[in-house]
């Protein structure tokens, strides 16, 4: 019993522990701030996939059972923040090793059960934590789509329930977008149900429903046949967007009339859309600017909250690119807000952009309708309906894009510009119609010449006037789309309108620092190069005042000179506390481009004021300003540093001094991750020197893992450049990591060792060379171990470290290459892991091209090697097994050889490389329906898999719909089987298969 007694206590310190960690995170979750909820479930995803880790599977299979008993009440609660915190923690937990089967089915129920609801945020997070667990399913994924999808369907089309209606749009939207594959196999039950949803009284729940109409347009899209008579689907949705237009027939089902047209406007917006890819290709450039000033405002409503990026360093320079992306369900679902969409957590909270896709047919469709719909778009202008003025001011540009010239011959672009002009005078319509003047201003670019007058009138009422007063341009607001519009002018027009423009610059700027202003200039700079200089200037003067509070001096300018200078409209300061706005200034000052200006006096005064300041995003933009102001000094004094000012060469030396100082001190691991990650190769020569190497030595022992990484890159990076200064300490690092790796007992130490050894091995390659052996060795034994670690990090970055170093030693790696060869083999052949394979198979790329093992550098002996392998490529494989007697021809009536007949396949003795190689000329819609069938028919020859007999004349009814006429190539590798599974199947069955004969006379007939 005395022996028993520490490990007993061992265990319920660990379990006493688990339970307090379990209970912070059900806290945070049930907080009712969002960012409270949005911190605690990336910490408890940090908590699964590291710290769990290290904990045995009794430990570990008890903190899921207590925290699903948490989740299980977080979902069930009555609390809408509680079950926003639920499903927070669902998504966390999705994609996490380990258990994922159960943990995939138990979380399916949860959500299933959180629909519909009455709260509309609710609803959308949990319709989007559907998206990801589907795509996180792996062979779950077909059975639970299928499922969701008909509730949804079923939903729809049963008497009106305003919540199961709204959310089954929101699930239909989120499934055809995460997996297009599974949904594409229910797109014809999709197009009979989903218009029910667009004719809905609610806004929301039409707007809902249109957004699923596009995730499904796109699929159909990206899927559409080329050769094939042309789909339905596109027609479909134009007679039921002509419904729309049909008086009679919305008085029969008694729809309000506004609601009606504004559902069909909606679907005309949608088949514009995917019928002009290069107009909306140039509609989203355009619409970033306003997106900026979006986020730019949310940011300063809240300064403090998750705004800034998430640490992420690649891993070894050449293993990057194919290092396997992180699962991380919670993108994009952390943080949903009902006031900004998708906030976004640990990114910038700007919308994903959607697909840009064309498809031919709906392009057909719309150019042949293309005059009826302008006709029906216009007809409805004088609507006092708000919402459709807004959605008809965002159909007339995309129409006037996909025909410029067909619309501008005809009356429509006159009615949409005295439209458009009129709205602009309307408060609510202000925005929406700025922007359409500046997409149209695009799309018939010489033909607006003749508005451009009215045009600019109106944006220079919508600017100050230059004698602004001090007092009133606090007060003044200025939409973004201004702005735009001004920017779309200048593409649309060019140098042609330089003078005007210039005249805008001074008013422009008297409005003040925004980042639709600087995203603006810098268009303008690109668009009108002449402008360039006044731009440069404007803009130098308002960040003097806005960073320096006081007006811009050049060196060698008297002091009251700059005073007199300053442009009346630039005078007005922002408050010291204004912290968004100095952001947003540093920002603008190091992205900028001023070249043919010193900016000395900015980069002093950054370094001086900002890097200490108190708040973490002054601090954060001021370390990246820093670096980037420095980069043309640096470039200067590499290249030419005979002529160089002694000025110029300290201002670097004080400014790196300082940013590495913030480096090692500041007490946000962002921040000194930030300031490490900006300073790169340029500034090497600088780095080099002892002080700021001291410096650096200092990061190589930081709490947070990934600034040690950053620090070791840099360091090894420098070795080469100070060997006797860096080369000793690095020798202490290299027996440090060594030794962690090989006698740590925590496997995310050893995780993080091995990922620490191959930065320093692709960075320091002369240190590594003679140390190659035992490097190797310790390497080895650890892919050896008998026991290996759970942690498959550790396995991977092995891996990924002998690939490295691999291409340090070369020819060296000889001896090693024939053990190395059936350990990497091995794990090729784990199906379990794909991130293995994938590290696997780079490594053993690696190897190869560093050691020449698969070449002989007799040309003969190579010559004689090609020739052989044309040989073997000539060969039928078919043929070849018959020769060998593998296949009996004369008991497989089905199998043909392909030399014989290219119309038909081995259905079941073929590979899929086989197939390649064979079908190798023909085109990829050809190839894939082929590699389908043999499968298929490959399981519906084996007898032990007759329970999914069903599921593959499922599948080859379903292939048989898509090609249509080609299917006929398949009848004489299907018929003779099928056939046969019918003579000696019972009939409960055989009537079920008897509907694939059906369908094939079908198709015949046509």
């Amino acid at each position: 019993m005395l022996g028993t007694g520490p490990a007993a206590a061992t265990a319920a310190t660990t379990t006493s522990s688990n339970v307090s960690v379990l209970q912070q995170f059900a806290s945070g979750l049930k907080s009712r701030n969002e960012e409270t909820r949005a911190k605690a479930a990336k910490e408890l995803q940090h908590y699964v996939t590291m710290e769990l880790r290290e904990m045995s599977q009794e430990e570990s299979t008890r903190f899921y059972d207590q925290l699903n008993h948490h989740i299980f009440e977080l979902v069930s609660s009555s609390d809408a923040n509680e079950r926003k915190g639920g499903i927070l923690a669902i998504a966390s937990l999705i994609g996490v090793e380990g258990g994922n089967a159960t943990r995939i089915g138990r979380f399916a129920n949860y959500l299933r059960n959180l629909l519909p609801s009455n709260d509309p945020v609710v609803m959308e997070m949990a319709s989007k934590a559907i998206g990801r667990l589907a795509m996180a399913g792996d062979t779950f994924t077909a059975e639970y789509v299928e499922f969701e999808v008909k509730r949804a369907l079923e939903w729809l089309g049963a008497d009106r329930n305003e919540g199961r209606r709204h959310a089954a749009v929101l699930v239909l939207r989120e499934l055809a977008i995460s997996v297009p594959t599974f949904f594409f196999q229910q797109v014809q039950p999709f197009f009979d149900n989903i218009f029910v949803a667009v004719w809905d009284p609610k806004q929301a729940i039409r707007e809902g429903a249109v957004a699923a109409l596009r995730a499904c347009l796109i699929l159909t899209t990206q899927r559409e046949p080329k050769e094939m008579q042309k789909p339905q689907w596109y027609r479909h949705t134009f007679e039921e967007a002509e419904k729309g237009f049909d008086e009679t027939l919305a008085k029969e089902k008694g729809m309000n009339r506004d609601d009606r047209i504004h559902g069909a406007l909606l679907i005309l917006n949608e088949l514009v859309r995917i019928s002009s890819m290069e107009g909306e290709r140039l509609r989203e450039e355009m619409e970033e600017i306003t997106q900026q000033q979006l986020v730019h405002d949310k940011y300063c409503k809240d300064l403090m909250g998750f705004g800034t990026k998430p640490r992420h360093i690649t891993p070894f320079t050449s293993f990057q690119a194919v290092q396997p992306p992180q699962s991380n369900a919670l993108v994009g679902l952390l943080g949903y807000s009902s006031h900004q969409g998708l906030m976004g957590f640990g990114a910038s909270p700007s919308p994903a952009k959607s697909t840009l896709v064309e498809s031919r047919c709906c392009r057909d469709l719309m150019e042949e309708k293309f005059d009826q719909v302008c006709q029906w778009v216009l007809k409805c202008r004088n609507s006092k309906n708000s919402l459709i003025q807004m959605t008809i001011l965002n159909l007339l540009p995309r129409l006037a894009a996909f025909r410029p010239s067909a619309f501008t011959d005809t009356q429509y672009l006159q009615d949409t510009m005295n439209h458009v002009l009129s709205c602009v005078k309307k408060e609510k319509e202000r925005t929406a119609a700025f922007q359409a003047l500046g997409l149209l201003s695009v799309a018939v670019r010489s033909e607006f010449k003749v508005y451009l007058p009215r045009v600019l009138d109106i944006i220079r009422a919508a600017l100050p006037p230059k004698d602004f007063a001090h007092k009133r341009q606090k007060a003044m607001q200025v939409d973004a789309t201004v702005f735009t519009c001004i920017s779309m002018l200048a593409r649309a027009m060019g140098p042609g309108i330089q003078q005007d423009i210039k005249e805008l610059l001074e008013p422009m700027l008297a409005v003040g620092l925004s980042p639709a202003l600087t995203a603006v200039l810098y268009d303008l700079s690109r668009q009108i190069p002449q402008l360039k200089k006044d731009i440069q200037d404007g803009l130098l003067k308002m960040l003097s005042l806005v960073l320096m509070h006081k007006p811009l001096r050049h060196p060698g300018m008297p002091k009251g000179l700059a005073h007199q200078l300053a442009s009346p409209g630039l005078t007005a300061l922002p408050e010291a506390s204004d912290v968004g706005s100095i952001t947003l200034a540093l920002r603008t000052l190091g992205s900028f481009e001023f070249e043919g200006h010193s900016l000395t006096q900015f980069v002093r005064h950054c370094a001086d004021h900002f890097l200490n300041s108190e708040h973490k995003e002054i601090r954060m933009e001021a370390a990246r300003t820093c670096s980037r102001l420095l980069t043309p000094s640096v470039h200067l004094i590499s290249g030419h540093a005979h002529v160089v000012s002694q000025t110029a060469v300290q201002v670097v030396a004080d400014v790196l001094s300082k940013l590495l100082v913030v480096g090692i001190t500041d007490p946000d691991p962002d921040i000194r991750y930030c300031v490490l990650a900006s300073l790169d190769e340029r500034f090497d020569a600088h780095l080099a020197q002892a002080e700021n190497l001291q410096a650096l030595f200092v990061a190589l022992n930081d709490q947070v893992f990934e600034i040690r990484e950053l620090a070791i890159c840099t360091v090894g990076r420098l070795s080469s450049m100070n060997p006797a200064f860096v080369m000793p300490f690095l020798r202490k690092m290299l027996i440090q990591i060594l030794t962690e790796l090989e006698h740590s007992g925590i496997g995310r130490i050893k995780e993080q060792s091995a990922r620490m050894l191959g930065h320093l091995v692709s960075n320091a390659p002369r240190l590594i060379r003679p140390y190659m052996e035992p490097i190797l060795k310790a390497l080895i034994l650890k892919l050896k171990d008998p026991d290996p670690d759970p942690n498959p990090g550790v396995i991977n970055n092995v891996l990924a470290t002998i690939g490295e170093l691999a291409q340090v030693s070369g020819l060296e790696m000889r001896k090693w290459v024939d053990e190395l060869f059936i350990i990497i083999m091995d794990m090729l052949q784990d199906s379990s892991l794909l991130a293995k394979r994938q590290v696997a198979l780079w490594t053993l790329g690696q190897l190869v091209a560093s050691t020449g093992y698969v070449t002989e550098q007799n040309q003969g002996t190579r010559r004689e090697a090609i020739r052989v392998l044309g040989l073997l490529g000539a060969l039928d494989p078919y043929k070849h097994k018959v020769n060998i007697g593998m296949i009996d021809q004369s008991r497989d009536a089905s199998a043909v050889s392909l030399s014989e007949s290219k119309s038909s396949q081995d259905s079941s003795d073929y590979s899929t490389s086989e197939m390649l190689v064979n079908m190798g000329n023909l085109p990829l819609d050809e190839f894939y329906p082929a590699v389908s069938m043999v499968a298929l028919m490959r399981i519906f020859r084996d007898q032990s898999l007759s329970h999914h007999h069903t599921m593959v004349v499922q599948a080859i009814t379903f292939i048989f719909k898509s090609l249509g006429l080609k299917c006929v190539q398949f009848l004489p590798q299907v018929m003779p089987t099928f056939l046969n599974v019918i003579r000696v199947c019972d009939g409960a069955i055989r009537e079920n298969w008897n509907h694939i004969i059906i369908l094939l006379g079908f198709i015949m007939d046509q």
